[in-house]
């Protein structure tokens, strides 16, 4: 499914790399790229290349806990972008020293993973299996903390769609070893809100565009059912929620998604948040962006890019009562998503 979602490029430039000439698009290998029409250089997009370190202590494995964001606070795999010119086995073991203190030796690789909940830029994962040989353990550079976990007491908050993989491959070879019988990473939670979330999220439409009849779904039926209520506006954009989430009201979070493609009620679309909309009620909204590569809007990285779109939403929720507190960028919207999802988990997760 990921073959066919997209992700604005964060690096994507406006003048040939080459020649300072304005670039302009042209296609080439099947996709619009930058191409200088002075001297021919085209811009290739690639994602980011890290590599990461499972060092293992009698049985358990070492992470680090994040100091910055995006995902300050959470725990992952020590673990870098490979530089110009360096071998990945390099940055492996120069991670682990830098952010652990442990001097450690290879001892061969876990896999290979792909990733795209790092809003700074999609990634691939290589993650080397190792064992410490010197050194004291310790957080340093950007870690604010370093422990050591059993396979079965990994901690829920793990950073990156990559390293989540990464740990359940690790915590299952583990078990394996040691004849455990381990249920299902309850971090692995996180990624039932989308295929990258909060980066790329489902979004289950409730009342698709230009719909005015409530529609609500039945979690005991199984059925999406008119409640009897008209909306005082026809829908401008798809309207939906996210699952696996959860409000501070209780109900999961809601969001419009821009989308001039016809939906169903049910229908599922994959999203890209962008913004989100602070309600005085606290029934706050999220705003996304289809993920397809087939859409019109694959530049836009904030709705403050789209204000037509802000306001044909604002016109859905009137001034009186202060009901709009004000509007939140992409990574607000992010973090929102986060959040409730830590909710959803803590209330209604797996045990």
């Amino acid at each position: 499914m990921n073959d066919h979602l997209i992700l604005p490029d964060p690096g994507q430039p406006n003048f040939c790399g080459r020649c300072a000439s304005p670039l302009g698009l042209t296609e080439r290998g099947g996709r619009m790229r930058p191409t200088c029409p002075a001297c021919g250089w085209v811009y290739f997009a690639k994602p980011a290349f890290g590599a990461a370190i499972a060092i293992e202590i009698d049985g358990q494995i070492v992470l680090v806990q994040r100091k910055h964001e995006p995902y300050q606070g959470w725990w992952m795999l020590p673990a870098g972008f490979v530089e110009y010119e360096e071998f990945a086995e390099d940055t492996a073991v120069r991670e682990a020293e830098e952010e652990t203190g442990l001097v450690v030796t290879l001892t061969g690789l876990l896999g290979l993973y792909h990733g795209l909940s790092d809003p700074r830029n999609p990634s691939h994962l290589a993650v080397y299996a190792a064992r410490p040989i010197g050194g004291e353990m310790h957080p340093a550079d950007d870690a604010l903390d370093v422990r050591t976990f059993a396979p079965d007491a990994l901690p829920e908050k793990i950073a990156f769609e990559g390293q989540r993989y990464a740990l359940r491959d690790w915590a299952a070879s583990a078990a394996l070893r040691a004849d455990l019988r381990l249920p299902a990473p309850r971090f692995l939670t996180f990624l039932a809100a989308g295929p990258a979330a909060p980066v790329l999220v489902y979004t289950v439409i409730e009342n698709p565009r230009g719909s005015k009849a409530r529609l609500k779904y039945n979690p005991q039926t199984g059925v999406f059912a008119p409640t009897g209520r008209l909306l005082p506006w026809s829908a401008p954009f798809h309207y939906g929620w996210i699952p696996h989430t959860l409000s501070a009201n209780g109900s999961e979070l809601d969001i419009w998604v821009v989308d001039e493609r016809p939906a169903s009620p049910g229908s599922v679309i994959v999203a890209r948040p962008v913004g989100i909309l602070f309600l005085e009620s606290g029934d706050h909204k999220a705003v996304a962006l289809p993920a397809m590569a087939s859409h019109g809007h694959v530049e836009v990285a904030e709705l403050a890019q789209l204000p037509e779109v802000r306001r044909a939403i604002e016109d859905c929720y009137p001034l009186r009562d202060g009901e709009i507190r004000n509007w939140g960028d992409a990574t607000a919207a992010r973090q929102f998503i986060l959040e409730a999802q830590e909710r959803w988990l803590a209330e209604r997760g797996p045990c």
